[in-house]
């Protein structure tokens, strides 16, 4: 078993350096090298589909967030490790909303990085240890996200989002103040929430 891997990086240093550290694995082999995002969709066209990619976020012509949901159109069981020196939230969930299966850290020592890309092989997923609250909080919000609710459901909650009370609620859609409270109910079950004020709070994000 080769894992085969390309690796796209405007900073030449840091893909030698990649290649050095993976070149004494006997498991892994680099089959492709590129410096931005827009020549690492044109050597996709050119050689056979990679095991896995490594690609950083922060990238000239086109990034990595960019590249990584073109290819994952095109190739939806394509593996992308982000290798990023950025660990702001907003940097790794735009990662992973792209795509990417796994996140790891510049600062990552070498063990960490071989483990990650076998992990990936593996599992299909890494994530540095340093971002394991963000990754909790962005599955949660996913595993809500594909909580089934009814119409009528979505119907209040939107309007929940909007400020209304269950009394303006119901004159709204016409129906009892009582419904209103009985489907608020029901939704605080299927999600998982323990309070009014938590319903409100996703409300608000939707």
């Amino acid at each position: 078993m080769t894992i085969r891997i390309v690796i796209a990086d405007d900073h030449q240093l840091f893909i030698d350096g990649i290649k050095s550290i993976l070149s004494k694995e006997i498991g892994i082999s680099i089959v492709g090298e590129v410096n931005n995002g827009l020549e690492l969709l044109q050597m996709m066209q050119k050689i056979p589909l990679p095991d896995l990619i490594l690609t950083d976020i922060r990238m000239p012509k086109m990034d990595g967030i960019a590249a990584t949901k073109a290819l994952i159109k095109l190739h939806p069981n394509l593996l992308v490790l982000a290798l990023s020196m950025y660990d702001q939230p907003s940097d790794v969930i735009e990662m992973l909303n792209a795509g990417a299966r796994g996140y790891l850290i510049k600062n990552a020592s070498k063990s960490e990085m071989i483990k990650a890309i076998y992990s990936m092989y593996q599992s299909k997923e890494y994530f540095s240890p340093e971002l394991e609250q963000v990754i909790k909080a962005y599955k949660s919000e996913a595993n809500q996200s594909r909580i089934p609710l009814t119409r009528r459901e979505k119907e209040i909650l939107a309007l929940i989002g909007k400020g209304r009370t269950s009394l303006q609620i119901g004159q709204e859609l016409n129906i009892s103040k009582l419904t209103v409270d009985t489907h608020r109910k029901n939704m605080m079950k299927k999600l998982k929430l323990n309070s009014a004020a938590g319903l409100i709070r996703y409300a608000l994000r939707l």
